[in-house]
């Protein structure tokens, strides 16, 4: 007999949640390789992409890696444009608000110009 619930399960979920998980222990170093790899595997579901997008991007802000920050947000608020996946965008701009502490630094302000201009497009 066939698991019903088989038809639920996508191959990349274990690293949505281990990722998601990690990062919510505080644990970014464990978190950031396994939303990276994550993120290369959810081409073809762009709104789970973003959303790993933007929890890999707070995992880097949290080690204070703002250039990596700065590129998975760039790449999340892209997913974000195309889709307007709810999730996706709340998780942008939670990253936008814990680069707050940065916001002096040209990376970050181009982040904020593109949540702007997200907010605008609304």
């Amino acid at each position: 007999m066939a698991d019903a619930a088989m038809d639920l399960f996508s191959p990349t979920q274990h690293g949505r949640l281990a990722g998601s998980c990690y990062l919510f222990l505080n644990d970014t170093k464990r978190a950031q390789p396994i939303l990276e790899r994550t993120t290369a595997e959810l081409r073809d579901r762009p709104k789970s992409q973003a959303i790993v997008l933007g929890n890999l991007a707070l995992a880097c802000i949290r080690q204070q890696k703002l250039d990596e920050a700065a590129g998975a947000l760039h790449s999340a608020i892209d997913v974000v444009e195309q889709t307007w996946g709810g999730s996706g965008l709340n998780i942008v701009f939670s990253a936008g608000q814990e680069l707050r502490p940065w916001r002096h630094v040209a990376d970050v302000q181009d982040v904020y110009d593109r949540l702007l201009a997200l907010i605008a497009a609304a």
